[in-house]
């Protein structure tokens, strides 16, 4: 390989290393970010989403959707068979060193399905 050639690769490596630093901060910087809507869980049949919406707190931002299943033990079941009963979190990006993390809760006759990004 000539030095031309190792000149050209160590700025292309340098180049892309920043280029993915930069990101990597953007996302840790912009702490108003909540994953996409269709990172949310695929419903069984009877349940019926009553909206999406997105909240804040002082542990960052994350998106809920309400699910109406009509009773409590049916809200039970719904988390049991989404595998909710534990928050899990899938593995971090590469991209942006994030996780999306997904939960749930139930009010009665309603679910409470989460999305957010750990850092």
């Amino acid at each position: 390989m000539g030095k031309r050639c190792r000149d050209v690769l160590a700025i292309a490596v340098s180049v892309l290393a920043v280029a993915w630093a930069a990101n990597c901060g953007m996302a840790f910087l912009d702490e108003g970010r909540t994953p996409p809507d269709a990172a949310f869980p695929a419903l069984p049949g009877q349940a019926v989403v009553k909206g999406i919406s997105k909240d804040c707190g002082s542990g960052g931002c994350w998106s809920e959707m309400a699910v109406d299943v009509g009773s409590a033990d049916a809200a039970g079941k719904l988390i049991e068979a989404l595998n909710l009963s534990q928050e899990h979190c899938s593995p971090r990006s590469l991209l942006t060193l994030n996780r999306t993390c997904t939960g749930a809760s139930q009010m009665g006759g309603e679910v409470r399905v989460f999305l957010r990004y750990s850092y």
